[in-house]
């Protein structure tokens, strides 16, 4: 595929004077001999690198169908041509035994020289077009491994190498650009390679060119944009580069470039072609890939809209369910609540109880529009409304012997939202913490004022945390955390705390945020929430 500037043929004969002769036949056409005088010698110094094997038919030690047997026998040598030679090959009996053996060909001595480099040049065609055609098939076979885009750049980026190339990288349009063969040429994204060796600009803007122009280039080494390529694991800086244009019809996605060391292999015009046809499957792979993409990120969003549908509906039949029997409890709390016959102890636990009533009747009727505001945002201490969540759950973490430690920023921390909805999102940070941390744990919340963010009108903002250290999360289980019915906790969880609570603080203009350690010192996490402050304690600061 890639002409080699050292050439070698291996020929075997026991003739001093034949070897001599035939040698500089084969020398003054540019190849490089091997000379072999038994078979013995010969098998042994054979390699896969050799073009082609000549071979006289009668040695001293095995017979040369021997020796043609035993490359044809060895998988590493099979492919490599054998032109059997002799004297004695007039007769047709002999003529069909050296064929029998794995011959690629045959010539009776005398010969010619012009017919011995004719049917040696022939032979070395024929092995190397078989070779074209057995490396396309692998590299198809290679590129359709995987549906992955991100894996289909790197398996481009990887088959063709060492066969075709010593480098090959993908230079990709920039988004946004035309992508039409009428478009200017511009610089590209290139990915780099394994060095991390970034390709010189001039490089870059010929391969720019070439995909514009949707025509291969050949640049010989020790030539304008080829120099000052470094290979991997070579000192040499001057390369021969293919550069071919990679397009689907004609929609251009970028250029590949190839590149060898120009020393001891180099490109001619004839790898154009080859060229073209390797970057043609390498385009069809990317199109591919990403079509794949696209459509699974879209049955991705179909299921997760399904999913969010189901889960309407189910939130209306439940709203719809459970609204009576709540208003009955509350009127019976209420009721308890307005009697002289109960304790102060008692009418404590009864108030809270309502509060608690209140919030669940709120979330149930709002739950098929997903909290549509019935009475609006009001202005509440943060602190305050950390608190009284807190004690819902102490009874709970005092149970399970976890030590709560609370650093709240002093003073008011006022904020305008939806009271019931941050106490949900306060809510569910405490219960997965709890869930997250062991026996003997500890729990810290912590609340402050943060800097406005740049153009924001100069808002102040309030933060608080709630930082646990239990296990951490592993990194596969962090990027899904706030995705909706993603849950650890098998037949008990739901899937939709954390979703729900980062809904709800993105809706207030806030942002939701964890880190996380799964490894000792620090092992633990930490959900952070950022919401606004309300301008009446932003003129107080």
């Amino acid at each position: 595929m890639i002409k080699s500037r050292i050439r070698e043929i291996l020929y075997c004969d026991d003739t001093e004077e034949q070897r001599y002769a035939m040698r500089r036949i084969l020398e003054g056409a540019g190849y490089t001999v091997i000379e072999a005088s038994t078979g013995a010698e010969a098998l042994e110094r054979l390699h896969s690198g050799i073009l082609a094997v000549v071979l006289d038919v009668k040695l001293p030690d095995i017979s040369g169908y021997d020796v043609c047997r035993r490359i044809k026998a060895d998988s590493r040598t099979a492919a490599i041509p054998v032109l059997q030679i002799s004297a004695s090959f007039a007769d047709p009996a002999l003529r069909a035994q050296g064929l029998q053996g794995g011959a690629d060909a045959y010539v009776a001595q005398p010969v010619h020289s012009a017919e011995l480099l004719s049917l040696v040049a022939a032979l070395i065609r024929s092995h190397e077009s078989e070779r074209t055609v057995r490396f396309q098939a692998e590299v198809s076979r290679q590129l359709s491994m995987s549906l992955d885009y991100n894996e289909t750049l790197a398996t481009i980026e990887r088959v063709f190498v060492p066969r075709f190339a010593d480098l090959c990288t993908v230079l990709l349009r920039s988004p946004g650009q035309p992508s039409t063969h009428h478009a200017p040429a511009q610089p590209f994204l290139s990915l780099g390679h394994a060095d991390g060796q970034a390709l010189p600009p001039d490089l870059v803007e010929a391969a720019a060119e070439v995909s514009r122009a949707g025509y291969p280039r050949l640049i010989h080494a020790d030539s304008g944009p080829a120099e000052g390529l470094a290979l991997p694991g070579r000192r040499a800086a001057a390369c021969d580069i293919l550069l071919a244009p990679l397009a689907v019809g004609r929609k251009q996605i970028g250029a590949l470039v190839f590149a060898v060391d120009g020393v001891d292999r180099q490109y001619q015009l004839g790898n154009l072609p080859l060229a073209q046809d390797l970057a043609d499957r390498a385009a069809l792979a990317l199109q591919n890939s990403s079509l794949y993409s696209a459509q699974r990120a879209a049955q991705e969003a179909l299921v997760q809209s399904e999913k969010l549908a189901a889960a309407g509906r189910l939130s209306a039949a439940i709203a719809h369910e459970i609204n009576n029997p709540l208003e009955a409890i509350t009127n019976l709390m209420y009721l308890i609540d307005t009697s002289d016959e109960i304790t102060p102890v008692i009418k404590g636990y009864v108030q809270e109880a309502l509060s608690e009533l209140s919030r669940l009747t709120h979330i149930a009727r709002q739950s098929l529009g997903f909290y549509r505001e019935l009475t609006g945002p009001q202005v509440f201490d943060l602190n305050e409304s950390i608190d009284d969540t807190l004690n819902i759950y102490m009874k709970r973490f005092t149970a399970k012997h976890i030590q709560v430690e609370c650093r709240y920023c002093p003073g008011r921390l006022e904020v305008c939202a939806v009271k019931g909805e941050v106490r949900q999102v306060i809510s569910n940070l405490l219960v997965n913490a709890y869930d997250a941390l062991p026996e003997n744990g500890r729990l810290t919340i912590e609340t402050e004022r943060c800097a406005p963010l740049p153009d924001s009108d100069d808002v102040p903002r309030v933060a608080f945390r709630v930082i646990d250290d239990g296990p951490g999360i592993p990194p596969e289980t962090q990027a899904r955390i706030f995705e909706p019915f993603f849950t650890t906790k098998q037949g008990t969880g739901t899937g939709l705390g954390l979703w729900v609570s980062d809904t709800i603080v993105s809706k207030h203009g806030g942002t939701i945020d964890v880190t996380t350690r799964t490894e000792d010192p620090g092992r633990g996490t930490t959900f952070e929430v950022i919401l606004p402050m309300t301008r009446t304690e932003s003129q107080e600061r």
